[in-house]
């Protein structure tokens, strides 16, 4: 029997929980599902999934990822072209993100400090850290966030492909290096129907509010009491809650964090059952994963599931037959952590073409090599499951629909 997480975190918690027939079943108090958590649509758009926030005053509406990887938040503004990409065929422009903030619009943006392109102060402003109100739902609180600015006064096909950011002010003499992503948002963002994203990770609870690494920059103040936050894919919903909105007499199967200010979590193995046997993916790929410190996330950011190039290797080769299309022959794979096991089954992560096999599950490829042992369980590997992140106690939770 496989046992699946559901994520407590510090994003939204969905708060629409499964309906039951009260015909024939009396609940408890304690049985019911949460009613005061605020609760908005999950929306998916090509390769991209958002929420839709507001932003200042008066309110402008953007579309914003999740990225629970990421403790800041970003967003482009309106006029910026920051973010631009170029198609080497055909010369054409691609954004990664798109802008519909504008802090020139927004009568209550308050700037602090600059982003600047290289760790010089006289080097190009490309963005603005500041605060105004965001709002999720109903809640609306003044969150700080960087807006990037910057527009190119070159032809398009002549834009630079900038990967990381110096944030800082006149009096500081070191600027802050941050990048926009863990993995390359050029090649896994596309489309431009986003504005940025919202950052969820845990890290700052317990720091000072001065300057761009601190508390101020935190989701924190927009969680209720009990600090977690809930993605619901069960039954077809789609729901992104403040709070935990699982309903009481659902059981929630806990993964501790391995450290206070992140969400990710171990890896002890893979494995995938077919045909009533459990083979062990490490040993198909002549590897040893117990030695690779390989930790995980849940972070719908990214829409697909990435790991590291030998296991997904892996599981393709058992995807694979002569014939075309996908092999569904397997029960499921399986990922370990500690007593805890998250299970995907074939026909949630392969699609079955006449001629080729397509899987969610994608190899991570860092051009320098680094950092392949930290696996992103994307946004399908959502699907069929609640996931519930969980601020105070640094963990993630997991339930799953029936029949799953």
């Amino acid at each position: 029997m496989l046992i699946f997480l559901l994520f407590a975190s510090q994003l939204f918690s969905f708060g629409l929980c499964s309906e039951q027939n009260m015909s024939d079943t009396i609940f408890s108090e304690e049985d019911r599902c949460p009613s005061k958590v605020i609760t908005v649509p999950l929306h998916k758009n090509g390769h991209e999934v958002y929420i839709n926030i507001g932003i200042g005053n008066p309110v402008q509406t953007v579309k914003a990822k999740l990225d629970f990887q990421t403790h800041y938040s970003l967003i482009v503004d309106l006029n910026s072209d920051f973010f631009g990409e170029i198609d080497s065929l055909y010369r054409d422009t691609h954004d990664s993100f798109s802008g519909e903030y504008s802090t020139n619009s927004d009568k209550d943006f308050k700037f602090i400090l600059n982003a600047y392109h290289e760790n010089d102060q006289t080097s190009n402003v490309l963005g603005l850290y500041g605060k105004s109100y965001f709002k999720i739902g109903e809640r609306k609180v003044k969150k700080h966030f960087l807006n990037i600015i910057y527009q190119f006064h070159k032809r398009p096909e002549d834009h630079p492909h900038y990967k990381k950011l110096y944030i800082g002010s006149s009096g500081y003499n070191d600027l802050e290096l941050i990048k926009p992503g863990y993995l390359d948002y050029q090649k896994y963002e596309s489309d431009g129907i986003t504005s940025g994203f919202l950052g969820l990770e845990p890290r700052f609870k317990d720091t000072p509010p001065n300057g761009f690494f601190s508390s101020e920059t935190s989701i924190m103040d927009f969680l209720g009491p009990d600090k977690m936050i809930t993605i619901d894919m069960r039954n077809g919903k789609s729901s992104f809650s403040l709070g935990n909105a699982v309903c009481a007499n659902e059981t929630i199967n806990w993964i501790k964090s391995e450290k206070s200010d992140s969400f990710e979590f171990k890896i002890s193995n893979v494995t995938v059952i077919h045909k009533g046997i459990n083979y062990i993916i490490d040993r198909i790929i002549d590897g040893e994963i117990g030695k690779r410190n390989i930790t995980a996330v849940f972070n719908p950011r990214y829409r697909d599931i990435y790991i590291e190039k030998t296991f997904a290797d892996g599981i393709k080769r058992l995807s694979f037959q002569f014939l075309g299309g996908c092999n569904m022959g397997f029960d499921s794979v399986l990922f370990h952590s500690n007593n805890v096991t998250i299970g995907l089954k074939p026909e949630s992560f392969l699609k079955s073409g006449r001629i080729f096999c397509d899987s969610d599950i994608k190899p991570i490829v860092k051009e320098d090599h680094t950092e392949n042992n930290k696996w992103i369980f994307g946004w399908s590997f959502n699907k069929g499951r609640a996931i519930v992140y969980d601020y105070k106690q640094s963990r993630v939770g997991f339930v799953d629909e029936e029949g799953y």
